[in-house]
């Protein structure tokens, strides 16, 4: 079986795909590293963002890593650290 995830892209995700949410076909069982792997493949200069840089990423609304499995109707998000002061 398949399953369909929102994903959502912030900062320099979305200038570097040109697309600020995408919905992705995965199969089941996928982990968050394979929808990273999709969206590398789906749009390549998002290796460059996702390789050397640090971000983070969360699974409807809750920090997630790379590991962490996902299913059907999923929503994952990847952002840059915020800084501030």
């Amino acid at each position: 079986m398949k399953a369909m995830v929102k994903v959502k892209l912030f900062a320099w995700f979305r200038e570097k795909a040109g697309v600020a949410e995408v919905e992705l076909e995965v199969k089941e069982g996928a982990k968050v590293s394979d929808v990273i792997e999709a969206l590398k493949q789906r749009f390549p200069a998002l290796t460059e963002a996702f390789e050397g840089r640090n971000y983070f990423v969360s699974v409807n609304h809750e920090v997630a890593q790379p590991e962490q499995g996902i299913k059907d109707e999923d929503e994952i998000a990847f952002f840059p650290p915020v800084s501030g002061g």
